[in-house]
């Protein structure tokens, strides 16, 4: 089956951007950016003092104040983390802070294993963690909804200190001494609430310091320490593809732009790997491709205490070695991608599943650590929701689901199949799952079916979108120079991209690249745009013919020479009526 006709949807204000007179201003007036002092400061030039303090995080201060009397006092505490890339940075954050303050504390973590404990705390672990000695243990990026470990805690007498940003029902939340999140029902939220576990880390580590130094003047040796941390803050956030608002285009503007500088042996030897050399500007794009996967693929593939200990060493050696090996475990992900792809995607068409309002599959060769990257893929082939689960030894199917655009995967799934879920959670666009073996087919067809009702069984498709429609003559190097102002780029705020209607390439397409597959043509005004992986489509760019294109233009100076690159991110046939 070929992938389905995309939905092409301007998301911009067209009269608003009218008022424009240059395209980035055009794009900002589209794109609807609050127009106050303070946003505009963060969208033009993002600095650190545009931060709301730690201490208007709810709860930080409470954390903060346990923490201090902990460390004074010399009591065993132990940093609870999650095994995803955000919650591998906020671990190092909180690690690193307390080290800082005082290099011999009594300080471990733990992050457990995804396959033989799964996400967030749980009681075996704090079990663990008690007989070890330990008595304060505070969390990040999770623990806010375990409301049972909370409980054994409590039992064991340990201390329980959470620092979290994941939603919680006001009926589930975890009785600890003191939690830092930034939007907990019952109590007012924090000044930006939208943070990553890694932001909130360094947002309670922030406050930690100014606890431990007595008020606002803190002391250098933790400030820079402070500073340090916050490529990882950056990362945590991309990674957990948070949007790039407010405070998060801060510290993801702050932190990559510090981060060819650090002096994170880890985070070092994971920019050479990624072929990041020193000297090249780390964007966005760079940390969700290159940097946040070799941090993920540990928890996938392995166990992340691996991740976690690259981000905390000293030893350049050390994190060289640690990197070799999460390189190794990345191409091997890579690999698996593609083979349970196609054994998926062979199994759709062979089962007919292609009109299910959802598609369900667990299968025996899959990897529960994979799983959820090729639903994701799935989804977006197919335009229904798609979970696709690994057939365990245990007799459980446990894996992941990725949704499509106007369709909330974990309501429907709780409506039509909760019952059936050993364990299961997550958001409207993706969700984890455990169910048993023998409920599968059940469990495929009550989900299939309520995801039916609810597209009334048509495929959605994916939606390209695009800001404003311009000529190709607008796409200059001056203006296209000018669009680097709004970055960084991510979710909440994306690269620029323009409807081109009705346009006839100059000279026809030339397919280029080492196997062949990607396309390149020239548009009226000397602009390249480049089709990667678009070589198959060569023949609807014949001569004379026009075609629509959404393109998300770039400077290009090769050799030299400045010009501008389009890359093609969907192409149809020219509307009718349409000139060149």
């Amino acid at each position: 089956m070929a992938a389905l006709e995309s939905r092409w949807i301007q998301t911009g204000d067209l009269s608003a951007a009218a008022g424009g007179t240059s395209l980035v201003e055009r794009v900002r007036l589209a794109r609807g950016y609050p127009s106050d002092e303070r946003s505009v400061r963060i969208l033009e030039q993002p600095a650190l003092a545009a931060l709301h303090p730690g201490r208007t995080l709810p709860g930080a201060t409470a954390v903060a104040e346990r923490l201090e009397a902990a460390i004074r006092a010399g009591r065993p505490i132990a940093i609870y983390g999650d095994y995803d890339a955000d919650g591998i940075t906020a671990t190092a954050i909180l690690w690193r802070t307390i080290r800082a303050i005082k290099p011999d504390a009594d300080l471990r973590w733990y992050v457990p294993d995804r396959f033989e404990e799964g996400y967030g705390l749980n009681e075996g672990a704090l079990e663990s963690l008690a007989a070890q000695g330990v008595q304060v243990v505070v969390t990040v990026d999770c623990g806010v909804s375990a409301v049972g470990p909370a409980r054994r805690a409590r039992e064991l007498g340990l201390e329980l200190l959470i620092t979290d940003h994941h939603h919680a029902d006001p009926d589930g939340i975890a009785d600890a001494t003191a939690i830092a999140h930034p939007a907990l029902h019952g109590r007012e939220p924090a000044p930006f609430a939208d943070l990553c576990g890694a932001a909130v880390a360094f947002k309670v580590a922030c406050e930690l310091c100014r606890v431990w130094c007595g008020g606002d003047r803190i002391a250098k040796v933790l400030n820079e320490s402070l500073v340090a941390c916050l490529p990882l803050v950056a990362c945590g956030t991309v990674a957990d593809v948070m949007p790039l608002l407010d405070e998060n285009r801060i510290f993801v503007a702050c932190g990559l732009g510090a981060i060819q500088s650090t002096r994170i042996a880890g985070l070092r030897a994971l920019l050479d790997d990624s072929q990041l050399d020193r000297g090249k500007k780390v964007q966005s794009s760079d940390v969700g491709f290159r940097i946040g996967p070799r941090l993920n693929v540990t928890g996938r593939l392995g166990h992340a205490a691996e991740a976690v200990e690259l981000l905390i060493t000293e030893d350049a050696d050390r994190a060289r070695a640690i990197v070799r090996t999460v390189s190794e475990m990345n191409e091997r992900r890579k690999r698996m991608d593609r083979e349970f792809f196609e054994q998926a995607c062979e199994r759709v068409e062979r089962e007919g599943l292609a009109d299910a309002g959802a598609i369900v599959l667990a299968d025996v060769r899959w990897h529960e650590g994979v799983v959820g990257i090729v639903a994701q893929k799935v989804a977006e082939r197919y335009g229904r929701p798609a979970i696709l689960m690994a057939i365990r030894d245990d007799g459980t199917a446990k894996g992941s689901g990725r949704s499509v655009e106007g369709l909330d995967i974990l309501s429907a799934v709780r409506s039509a199949a909760g019952t059936l879920m050993q364990r299961g959670g997550g958001h409207a666009f993706a969700l984890g799952v455990t169910v048993a073996v023998g409920d599968v087919p059940e469990f495929a067809s009550r989900v299939s079916a309520e995801c039916a009702a609810r597209s009334g069984g048509k495929p959605v498709g994916p939606a390209r979108r695009y800001d404003l429609e311009v000529d190709p003559q607008e796409l200059t190097p001056d203006a296209v120079a000018a669009l680097d102002r709004l970055r960084p780029f991510g979710r909440g705020n994306p690269e620029p991209a323009f409807l081109l209607r009705g346009v006839r390439p100059v000279g026809g397409a030339r397919i280029f690249g080492g196997q062949g597959t990607h396309l390149e043509f020239t548009l009226p005004g000397a602009v390249r745009v480049v089709w990667w992986g678009g070589a198959e489509h060569a023949a609807r760019l014949a001569p004379g013919r026009t075609v629509d294109v959404i393109v998300r233009p770039e400077l290009d100076t090769f050799r030299g020479n400045r010009g501008v690159q389009a890359i093609l991110a969907d192409m149809r046939p020219a509307q009718a009526g349409a000139t060149a």
